[in-house]
């Protein structure tokens, strides 16, 4: 987790939370542009969240890219995901996804 972090930060300001009601506060108090969640941590909860955000910011269009130890992008929730990446992935191709995801591609990185 801590590798995507450092990596996604040369171009975005990362919140990292690992519950449900962080991620909601979070998202109402700040423009959060995408979401990147590994849903099968905590037995599966990842899944829930994807359903907590879309009913809590239903006129928002929040892309939701996963990254997963599983391969299950054919599931009825992974249906509603911007992205769906099977680990391994490397943290420098975690971050060019999710810059294209945001139509940003070619970005510089941020300033330190």
């Amino acid at each position: 987790m801590e590798l995507y972090q450092r990596e996604l930060s040369k171009s975005f300001t990362v919140l990292a939370y690992t519950d449900t009601q962080g991620v909601l506060a979070a998202m109402a108090q700040r423009d959060v542009q995408a979401v990147v969640i590994e849903p099968e941590i905590r037995s599966g909860q990842g899944w829930d969240l994807i359903q907590a955000i879309q009913a809590a910011f239903p006129g928002r269009a929040i892309p939701v890219i996963v990254c997963s130890t599983r391969d299950t992008r054919y599931g009825d929730p992974a249906r509603k995901v911007a992205r769906y990446l099977t680990k391994p992935v490397l943290p420098k191709t975690l971050r060019e996804i999710t810059l294209e995801v945001l139509g940003m591609r070619g970005a510089a990185p941020r300033p330190a």
